[in-house]
């Protein structure tokens, strides 16, 4: 038997509850079952974000959807992402909370609902397209081994790479991201809290965020990071990876070869103590997929959004879940 509540606010003990089904679903599945930006906000609160929670008839979290509307009454959209315990996912849990979810946004006034689903080998095999999700966007899961990184590259006239000073270069860096990313759904448009967030969490290292100027123009960044996973047990599910996390030129430096050289650096940078380098890139993104494959990086398996138009329900209740 399965319960489910729906929280408009997380409190201390779901936060608590959710981490735990997070931290535990990682240990057995050697991953995080959740993208790195929900992953970033329920590490800081998961402030205006909204849960749906299943739980085990012996009170223990087996199941948790995270939700948050995104501002536009013209265009309401939802970013979902969903984390079933493995031990639970032959009992039906994850299509009772993707149905229970359209059916809090349709009586929220309804919008278009934005799903992700992880380690993906076939969208079309998933229960999502089953449900009648759409493909709306991929995201390759790409790897290289550590070893044999090709040597650095010769640095244009003028332009130095040198690690992220935080503080003095909040600016230079927001102004390169925001430029090389108009309109993209994660990256785009951040904000100097957006930045501050990242900055807060464990993994951060400014060591690791290599920026380059001409001058004082900042031209580009390569952000790096390192993680690994804890299996069963405690073990190792893999040993220290090393993540090309943000890899981003500015316009007005495109055509100089930056973008190569950039990642070239992180990765010598990440290959001092990792044993692979891997990174995500959206599919249907030609040159960088290009570039990190002529630089030794294989897919592994994609990350899928799918969406969903759900139709307001004949009695709706935005104050339920929609911010005014």
């Amino acid at each position: 038997m399965t319960d489910f509540e729906i929280h408009r606010h997380l409190d201390a003990h779901a936060l608590a509850d959710i981490r735990a089904l997070v931290d535990t679903t990682t240990l057995l599945e050697g991953h995080a079952p959740i993208g790195e930006h929900k992953m970033a906000h329920l590490a800081v609160g998961a402030a205006e974000w909204d849960g749906i929670l299943a739980y085990a008839h012996s009170g223990d979290l087996i199941g948790y959807v995270h939700l948050r509307w995104n501002p536009g009454p013209d265009d309401p959209r939802l970013a979902v992402e969903m984390v079933v315990h493995p031990e639970h996912r032959d009992e039906g849990v994850q299509a009772a909370l993707l149905e229970s979810t359209r059916r809090l946004v349709a009586r929220a006034g309804g919008g278009r609902m934005f799903l992700w689903v992880h380690r993906v080998e076939e969208p079309r095999e998933t229960l999502a397209f089953e449900m009648g999700f759409d493909i709306q966007r991929e995201l390759a899961y790409m790897v290289r081994d550590a070893r044999g990184v090709p040597e650095e590259l010769p640095l244009p006239e003028g332009v130095t790479i040198r690690p992220y000073r935080p503080g003095e270069d909040d600016e230079a860096f927001l102004e390169v991201n925001n430029a090389a990313f108009v309109g993209h759904p994660e990256n785009g448009a951040w904000t100097a809290e957006d930045l501050a967030e990242r900055r807060r969490l464990d993994w951060f290292d400014p060591d690791g965020l290599f920026m380059a100027f001409r001058g004082d123009e900042p031209l580009g960044f390569h952000w790096t990071k390192w993680h690994e996973h804890q299996g069963n047990g405690g073990e190792p599910a893999h040993g220290p990876q090393g993540e090309v996390y943000v890899l981003a030129v500015h316009p007005r430096a495109q055509g100089m070869g930056l973008g190569r050289i950039l990642l070239r650096h992180g990765m010598r940078h990440l290959a001092t103590r990792s044993d692979h380098l891997v990174l995500y890139v959206d599919c249907a993104s030609a040159g960088p997929v290009a570039l990190y494959a002529s630089e030794g990086f294989e897919t592994l398996y994609r990350e899928v959004c799918f969406s969903d138009d759900i139709p307001p329900a004949k009695a709706t209740s935005r104050a339920l879940l929609r911010p005014a």
